[in-house]
């Protein structure tokens, strides 16, 4: 166990668990909710594109002063901001309210500018914990956790369809869920308060730009960017797609999505033999290669239980890689450059994930179901080489000075 959740890093780990349960039920139901009030999918599109592009312009200038001015407090800022937006869900319907809750965060993947300021603290102050020898088995049990998390969330993504069933209106069968996701995020926020800073976390770096680690972050970029773009136009609409194509509802997608998060969990253990058995860069090259096709096969098969086992095993694939791109980023760039190498990259990923959705939307809204999936497809076998073939390649950054070696070597901070 002290592997994979050293004592240093349980803070973090609760934290992402908890913040990640409303995402997983608006995976599933954000887009069916945003169809049921009367919005098209052009539109919907529109909102997870606003999300990403909001995380994307932050990201990387959060990056570089989480670095700065300390990356705890960007992720106590990042998991209490998605509460506003939950708040704007359980109230409002008018599609100018939609579009602040969009870019705040709280719909998508990229999670708007919450997901900014996580995405520029979390990886780094988790990889300033673990050791070299155990990182992999930490980002390991950290998506293990985020998995089981977004299936919890799935798994309750019917309860509106049954509260329906009940009597209740189209909005107000949501509501209940939203003052849940709300709670939540109070609580996931004031689990996070308690972390503390080291000296090497907030250790100022020599200038603002990530200079020793630029070769790493340009691959990771590129990486993570297609990963990003392939999510974005055939993932982040997939319960939409679903419905279209095979006229399913929450009820039907809710155990599937869990489902599909909950196999990942596996990843706990696959993640590390894969790493000694054939290294992170062939595993990541063939597990988004795979990934890919099993996307583009969906496309032809009759029946929804037959794509929906397709999709759970496309995210079980997918959500292996996770550990193994995030422990090499963080093995790949300098100790003080982490905080900006996440948020350059993710600001990649927003920006190539935000126009996914707006292409699904258009293509989805006028009947072309297969394309979004072909396109998704093409681009994770592009991510799954630009890993593999491309950062990869890169040793492990230099070890630090004897002066940083020093303060790094301070025994873990005791959890309350």
């Amino acid at each position: 166990m002290a592997a994979f959740a050293p004592r240093g890093t349980r803070l973090l780990l609760v934290n992402s668990f908890l913040a990640t349960i409303p995402m997983g039920f608006l995976m599933v139901d954000a887009p069916l909710y945003l169809a049921r009030v009367g919005l098209p999918a052009v539109f919907i599109g529109l909102l997870y594109a606003i999300s990403g592009l909001a995380s994307s312009l932050l990201v990387a200038f959060s990056g570089i002063l989480a670095d700065r001015f300390g990356r705890a407090r960007f992720l106590v800022a990042g998991t209490a901001l998605p509460v506003a937006s939950y708040v704007i869900l359980a109230l409002s319907t008018d599609p100018a309210w939609l579009v602040v809750a969009a870019a705040l965060g709280g719909v998508g993947l990229a999670n708007g500018a919450a997901g900014a300021l996580t995405v520029a603290s979390y990886d780094a102050l988790l990889a300033e914990r673990t050791e070299a020898s155990t990182r992999t088995h930490v980002f390991a049990a950290a998506q293990a956790l985020w998995n089981l998390a977004i299936a919890v969330g799935a798994a309750a993504a019917g309860i509106p369809q049954l509260l329906r069933e009940h009597g209740l209106d189209d909005v107000a069968s949501y509501r209940p869920a939203f003052i849940v996701a709300i709670v939540i995020g109070i609580v996931a926020t004031a689990s996070i308060m308690p972390l503390r800073e080291r000296p090497h976390e907030t250790a100022r770096p020599t200038g603002w730009l990530p200079r020793e680690s630029g070769r790493a972050i340009a691959r990771y970029s590129l990486a993570i960017g297609l990963l990003g773009f392939g999510l974005g136009v055939a993932v982040q609409l997939m319960p939409l797609w679903f419905n279209e194509r095979f006229g399913v509802g929450e009820a039907d997608l809710a155990p599937w999505f869990a489902v599909s998060q909950l196999s990942s969990i596996a990843s706990i253990a696959v993640v590390p033999w894969l790493d000694r058995r054939f290294g992170a860069g062939r595993s990541i090259l063939t597990m988004q290669v795979g990934a890919g096709l099993i996307l583009a096969s969906m496309v032809a098969l009759p029946v929804f239980w037959l794509a929906a086992l397709f999709y759970v095993v496309r995210s079980f694939l997918t959500n292996i890689c996770w550990p193994f791109q995030q422990s090499l980023l963080m093995s790949t760039v300098a100790p003080h450059e982490r905080g900006s190498a996440a948020g350059i990259g993710f600001a990649v990923w927003g920006l190539a994930n935000a126009v996914g959705p707006g292409v699904a939307g258009v293509l989805i809204g006028t009947g072309v179901l297969a394309l979004p999936l072909l396109v998704g497809a093409a681009a994770y076998a592009a991510a799954g080489a630009a890993f593999g073939l491309g950062l990869a390649r890169i040793p492990p950054a230099r070890a630090p000075t004897a002066a940083t070696a020093a303060l790094t070597t301070l025994p873990p901070e005791p959890l309350p």
